[in-house]
């Protein structure tokens, strides 16, 4: 394998990428995740395991299938630390001015059906977006974190999303603490000075995610609510009568004591400061509506951070929250920001359609939380790669499916021009072939 490794080689470039995530590993285990990262990149579809192994693996390295169902199942590499790894990496790519802009963590969960009782912690759960037609799909649930960064593309700021891991949850196991737990190990790696914003939807904004916000100075959250969570008006001035001031000022309605003045699309928006049951502290408060008539057509959004505290520019307003009018962008900020909270559904519609997500077909958990996280690795590998070696800076704009699509065409080339090598090199021992590849290798790989 070592011939894979030469100056300018598209391998070479990807180990020398790769390399972290195998820091504490033995090299055996060490290539071996290398060489399933590489399947998965240069793999269009993915059928199951043996399919990488068949078309891929036993073509560069004389380990048998079992070898990496150990290594999913069995594997010593810690899914944390990936995690971590991937965090590191992503901050790495910021540039420099763009220190002062938001980071967003983003946290959901998504369903995935499989057809077969054997697979471990397979279990029939509720849908609430009938994917086939039923309220109850039979399969697996997994708990997504992922990291948005701001990045330069062609002179521009842009906000790259990539995955950092994911968790298969147990019958047994509250998908608020998984999220929890992999984000208070993201934050980790996060500089002292940084801050991050949590975006998530209105099942997490309760329980352990909570607890992780009020507790860490460093985590602040941007999420959508139930509309009948509980809204009150800020503390009322102290009366000098006897006897503890109150905490909280009157109940609000959000139907009527929210001034739906501001109209972004379809959308009318107000906003407030208020108190809730879920934060000691004041908290920033948007609802929206689309038809104020219709009382079901309301929401309402929360952010633990005030806009005063978010230190933008007018310039820089206006490249996070271009839809927003320009007189209501630092009051609408926090609503704005609450927009990339998208970017974790793109990524779910992505893996599962061209990265093989649900293609799985080891049966335990710890191998198919390892297969998903792999795969989490591999896509924030392609996305990351251009912005942390100059050579592939024309893929910054490129999309993943681009961007594998032609570095997976590069690996297959050099691995056939490896294999053919070797079997020349064996048989015929030509010098002559060997260099007229070691030629077109220097001269034709512009990857």
């Amino acid at each position: 394998m070592n011939q894979l490794y030469q100056k300018g080689m598209t391998i070479k470039s990807l180990r020398v990428y790769f390399e972290p995530y195998f820091a504490g590993t033995t090299r055996p285990t060490a290539n071996k995740t290398f060489f399933f990262l590489l399947a998965i990149i240069s793999m269009q579809g993915i059928q199951s395991v043996r399919f990488l192994y068949t078309w891929f693996l036993k073509r560069i390295d004389t380990s048998g299938l079992n070898s990496y169902y150990y290594l999913l199942s069995q594997g010593k590499i810690s899914r944390s630390l990936l995690n971590q790894i991937t965090i590191r990496i992503a901050l790495s790519c910021i540039p420099e001015e763009y220190s002062n802009y938001p980071i967003f963590l983003i946290i959901d969960d998504t369903l995935q059906p499989k057809y077969g009782t054997h697979f471990e912690e397979y279990q029939l759960m509720f849908d609430h977006a009938r994917h086939n037609g039923s309220n109850y799909l039979k399969g697996h649930c997994f708990v997504g974190l992922v990291i948005s960064v701001p990045v330069e593309i062609e002179g521009k700021l842009r906000y790259l999303s990539v995955p950092v891991g994911y968790r298969l949850r147990s019958r047994d196991e509250n998908k608020l603490e998984l999220a929890a737990h992999m984000v208070e190990q993201a934050v980790q790696e996060f500089p002292t000075e940084t801050k991050a914003i949590l975006l998530c939807d209105s099942w997490y904004p309760k329980g352990a995610i909570r607890k992780i916000v009020s507790a860490d100075p460093q985590l602040e959250l941007i999420a959508n609510v139930r509309v009948d969570t509980k809204l009150y008006d800020l503390p009322p001035a102290p009366t000098g009568k006897r006897g503890r001031p109150a905490k909280r000022g009157r109940v609000l309605d959000c139907h009527l004591d929210f001034d739906l003045h501001t109209q972004i699309g379809d959308y009318l928006v107000g906003t407030r400061k208020v108190m809730t049951n879920l934060f000691p502290d004041p908290i920033y408060a948007t609802v929206t509506t689309h038809n104020p008539e219709n009382s079901s057509s309301y929401r309402i959004f929360i952010s633990t951070i005030m806009p005063e505290d978010i230190l933008l520019n007018d310039q820089e307003l206006d490249t996070l929250c271009p839809e927003i009018p320009e007189a209501d962008r630092n009051r609408l900020l926090p609503y704005g920001l609450y927009g990339f909270r998208w970017a974790i559904e793109v990524i779910f519609y992505e893996q599962k359609t061209f990265w093989s997500f649900g293609k799985y077909m080891v049966r335990s958990k710890n191998g198919i939380e390892s297969y998903v996280n792999f795969l989490a690795i591999a896509y924030s590998g392609v996305q990351l790669l251009p912005f942390k070696q100059k050579k592939y800076a024309h893929l910054k704009k490129e999309s993943s499916q681009v961007k594998k699509q032609l570095i997976g065409m590069a690996i297959q080339q050099e691995v056939f021009f490896y294999t053919f090598v070797l079997s020349i090199e064996n048989r015929i021992k030509s010098l002559a072939i060997l260099k007229a590849y070691e030629q077109w290798v220097e001269e034709k790989h512009n990857f």
